[in-house]
């Protein structure tokens, strides 16, 4: 139990040091006379704007932080996870579905320790920042909808588990690796056409002109495309984002449609060159790659620990593990402990996964250049998204190292600009 609760303290301790760090780097840079870079692209007003969006989510972290870790640490030192366990074993039905009982109930009360940060990010914070907006109409609908797939695609992965479990012993997570993969690439196919428009409207790019200047630039790169879409994103948020998604036949780039209204063409064609460029390096393949044989090493690990009845004697169910086994309602305290042991792996994991991420950016920019040899116009786009996001200018570096999947702005303008010297 202690070490439950300490795992489970010190992630929370080393979340809110490294925000705490980004924050203070923040407010310091902005104090000192801003750099030329900075000053010719953004003026005081607006990154004074930035500091106070960016120390207002940070608070907010904080706080969501601090409600989700009490709530769980509540769950274990009252006793409510192991009457959940038992309150399941004593339930008459099946022991598959006894499990998924206490999976549901767990992963729901943590989806409500989040509501409150939710609602207050949503309807108060972005709000202010002229971001959401999101009506209590759209956004209880998106939560209905979310609960509803996401308790769909938890079932199945949790049936596939406890099935391989009891019919494989202690070799049950090589099968559960192979499900993983295969449930992973089924998502990015099925994603585009059958997930993400229950949340969205995807129609086909509205200005002509546009689109054919992608499909010009698609075939020019043989880049296969099923279509070029854009994203009704402005019903919940004036945020601005593109992204490439889907897998063979449901392929396709996404602008969100407040992107297509404030970009110029070439801004947004130089958009689509990166996305290109990601499919042209692989990159997505060789994420999903490194990301299977991480879950097959926590599978692995995972089946060794839970394999032994001391995790199940520090969280008060040693008498019920003695009496039914890896089996039933302990299936699914299992997993959700385990989940909470591994977490501190992220602090190891994700400087590796981001520094692979932003090398991959880097090399989608110098891909678009390619297409488009003018760098005036990625940098352009990317000054407005940024602009437009608020989006930190001045990270702490050991924040880009834990929480960056892409390049801080002015590290990629200037990677920008290195790349135009080296191609010339």
């Amino acid at each position: 139990m202690i070490l439950i609760i300490g795992i489970l303290v010190f992630g929370y301790l080393a979340s809110s040091l490294l925000s705490g760090l980004n924050l203070a780097h923040l407010k310091t840079s902005i104090k000192r006379s801003l750099p030329l870079e900075v000053s010719d692209l953004f003026d005081q007003q607006k990154v004074a704007q930035i500091a106070d969006y960016t120390a207002a989510k940070t608070k907010l972290g904080y706080w969501s932080e601090f409600l989700t870790t009490a709530v769980v640490v509540i769950l274990f030192t009252t006793g409510i996870v192991p009457g959940i366990a038992l309150w399941a074993d004593g339930l008459r039905i099946a022991p598959l579905l006894q499990g998924l009982a206490v999976i549901f109930i767990l992963l729901l009360i943590g989806y409500l320790a989040g509501i409150p940060a939710a609602l207050y990010s949503d309807f108060k914070l972005e709000k202010k920042y002229g971001f959401s907006t999101i009506t209590p109409r759209t956004w209880l609908g998106d939560q209905a909808k979310s609960l509803l797939v996401s308790g769909i695609l938890m079932s199945l992965l949790f049936s596939g588990f406890y099935l391989f479990i009891n019919w494989l012993g202690t070799w049950w997570w090589l099968a559960a690796w192979g499900l993983v993969m295969a449930f992973s690439f089924l998502m990015i196919f099925l994603s585009p056409v059958v997930l993400m428009p229950l949340f969205n409207k995807f129609m086909p790019l509205e200005d002509e002109e546009l689109k054919n200047k992608i499909l010009e630039m698609a075939q020019r790169a043989d880049f296969p495309l099923a279509g070029v879409f854009q994203m009704d994103a402005s019903k919940r948020s004036t945020h601005d984002n593109a992204f490439f998604t889907g897998m063979g036949k449901t392929r396709r780039i996404v602008f969100y449609d407040t992107m297509v209204k404030n970009y110029s063409h070439q801004e947004l064609l130089s958009v689509m060159g990166h996305e290109i460029g990601h499919w042209k390096m692989k990159h997505i393949f060789k994420m999903i790659a490194a990301m299977s044989l991480l879950s097959g090493v926590l599978l692995f690990a995972a089946s060794r620990i839970l394999a032994h009845p001391w995790i199940y004697n520090a969280i008060g169910l040693g008498e019920l593990f003695g009496r039914i086994g890896f089996n039933g309602p302990l299936i699914g305290v299992a997993l959700y402990v385990v989940a909470i042991l591994f977490e501190p792996l992220n602090l190891i994991i994700s400087p590796l996964m981001n520094w692979q991420s932003r090398r991959y950016e880097y090399q989608s920019d110098a891909y678009s250049l390619k297409l488009n040899p003018s760098a005036g116009d990625m940098k352009g786009a990317l000054i407005k998204l940024s602009q437009k996001n608020l989006s930190n200018l001045f990270p702490h570096p050991l924040y880009v190292v834990f929480h960056y999947s892409h390049p801080p702005l002015l590290a990629r303008l200037k990677a920008i600009d290195d790349q135009v010297r080296r191609n010339v």
